[in-house]
């Protein structure tokens, strides 16, 4: 079964060609604008980890703004292992991921992102926008 090793919002982030992370601006919880509506572009990046004989598991990335009656965004995505990834530990790998977004700040309040795997809530990530 697959879990959730970490995940967190940044400024920016991508994932390497050498099996790593580049990351920017990460685990942030507040962002400040000098007016509303403004445009937000941010990533959404982290780890899952699986086993190696394991087929692709099924992330999905919802992103909630403060008002219900507001737009939702969602991602969703099968993480498949590289041809060349390397086992760890007890036959486990690494799944990484990183997600960018031009996101639409329409209202202050906290913004929540839900991490599902395979169906099920694995974390719940929050950031506040806040009118300077």
């Amino acid at each position: 079964m697959a879990e959730l090793d970490y995940a967190f919002v940044a400024d920016y982030a991508k994932v390497e060609r050498s099996g790593t992370l580049t990351v920017v601006g990460a685990s942030y919880t507040q962002v400040t604008v000098s007016r509303l509506p403004a445009a937000h572009l941010m990533s959404i990046a982290g780890r899952v980890r699986s086993r190696v004989d394991a087929g692709p598991v099924s992330l999905t990335v919802t992103i909630k703004p403060p008002l219900t009656d507001q737009f939702v965004v969602v991602f969703t995505m099968d993480l498949t292992p590289e041809p060349d990834a390397r086992p760890y530990g007890d036959g486990r790998l690494g799944l990484l991921f990183a997600i960018t977004t031009g996101l639409p700040l329409d209202h202050e309040g906290v913004y929540t992102i839900d991490l599902e795997l395979e169906g099920s809530h694995a974390r719940t990530l929050m950031f506040e926008v806040i009118k300077s």
